[in-house]
């Protein structure tokens, strides 16, 4: 379930701290959800309708186990999503665990949970650098590649509940200096003619779904969504059919480092015109030292902080918003094995880690409230 990123556990996400200041925050307090317009609105209504109302959608990663175990959150994702991506179920290493071997037991089960509650699902993900299983190298070689996606997408190919799929995740390096060593910035040993050769392969199985490159440290002016828009672009003047440019948005706020706004502005203007969808598909957010004196006042800030996020976002061409989890209480953030370090370090901060519009009892937070008015606000897609 938690097959995350091993430079998050080392890191403690320092690498993405360039992000939502407080004060930013907080400047605008006419728009503040503790204001009293949001009495005349209801925001009980489910997410899903909320999001459909503007023709949007909104969706939270699963796992099939959990599904299964807890009617309750089983019963909340139905409520609450409209589209669901699984946690681990379709990456490389649940799916082809040996040569050639293929299995979809658990891909299925959500796939069926969606199909009951008029679900769709978003396929995560075909090629990345980690999930994998031992025997297979990075990068993986074109006759693996075309089995696996033979494989894989070949079992989803007639499926009306599936419909996109991560083709590529994180090929960006994950330091600059590894990155400079590439043309593309991509990770060492991967070429930005394998990564075209893989979204050619996906649409010659399977060219009815959408296609999207998914990354994290996209949301501003860096070096990172620089390569990203870079590949990106490539891809699109080299044939590759890509539909979506995921945007990951596992964010850090905190008062003391600014959000570019202008910069993250100019990504989603970029890919406006490069005909690219932008598309949040792993969005948690994790309040940054100095902390709060009270969980009250934390989870006001986390909420300010998702409707300052998702307004911006709406109003840049933005239509499709997935938390990575819907509930803290099965947040990948709090587990042992992928919690930052400056919280795993320092047992007084594990209570702050709040990221999800539901706390662990399923209850739901100010966020979730902010989420709905962030929906309710924007402007109808068109």
């Amino acid at each position: 379930m938690f097959h995350r990123r091993k430079f998050l556990k080392r890191a403690g996400y320092t690498t993405l701290s360039a992000f939502l200041t407080m004060g930013f925050l907080q400047r605008d307090k006419q728009r503040d959800i503790r204001s009293t317009d949001i009495a005349a609105i209801n925001t009980n209504f489910p997410l899903r309708q909320l999001a459909a109302a503007k023709g949007k959608r909104y969706g939270a990663a699963v796992d099939s186990e959990t599904l299964k175990k807890y009617p309750d959150y089983a019963k909340l994702i139905a409520r609450e999503c409209s589209i669901v991506t699984p946690n681990g179920e379709l990456k490389w290493n649940a799916t082809e665990p040996q040569p050639g071997y293929f299995t979809f037991a658990a891909a299925d089960a959500i796939a069926n949970f969606c199909q009951k509650n008029n679900l769709k699902m978003h396929g995560h993900t075909l090629f990345w650098n980690m999930a994998k299983p031992d025997w297979l190298p990075y990068p993986p070689t074109i006759p693996m590649i075309e089995r696996h996606f033979n494989g894989v997408m070949g079992h989803y190919r007639h499926s009306q509940v599936l419909t996109s799929w991560d083709i590529a995740n994180e090929i960006i390096a994950y330091s600059e200096d590894e990155a400079k060593a590439s043309t593309y910035g991509l990770h060492k040993g991967v070429k930005p003619e394998l990564i075209r050769d893989v979204f050619l392969i996906a649409a010659s199985i399977d060219s009815s779904k959408k296609f999207y490159l998914n990354d994290f440290s996209i949301e501003g002016d860096t070096w990172k969504s620089r390569y990203f828009l870079k590949m990106i672009e490539y891809l699109k003047n080299n044939g590759a059919k890509i539909d979506g440019a995921g945007i990951q948005s596992h964010l850090w706020f905190s008062t003391n480092y600014p959000f570019d706004e202008k910069g993250f502005v100019g990504v989603l203007k970029r890919l406006k015109e490069l005909e690219v969808k932008p598309v949040i598909t792993e969005l948690d957010i994790i309040i940054d030292t100095p902390l709060p004196d009270t969980i009250e006042k934390l989870d006001q800030m986390v909420a300010d902080s998702y409707q300052r996020y998702l307004d911006l976002c709406f109003a840049n061409g933005v239509d499709t918003i997935i938390t990575w989890g819907i509930t803290d209480r099965h947040s990948w953030i709090r587990h042992p094995d992928w919690m930052p370090q400056k919280f795993k370090g320092n047992p007084s901060y594990h209570k702050f880690l709040r990221p999800l519009p539901y706390d662990e009892n399923l209850k739901p937070k100010l966020a979730r409230k902010a989420i709905a008015q962030s929906f309710i606000k924007a402007a109808a897609s068109r």
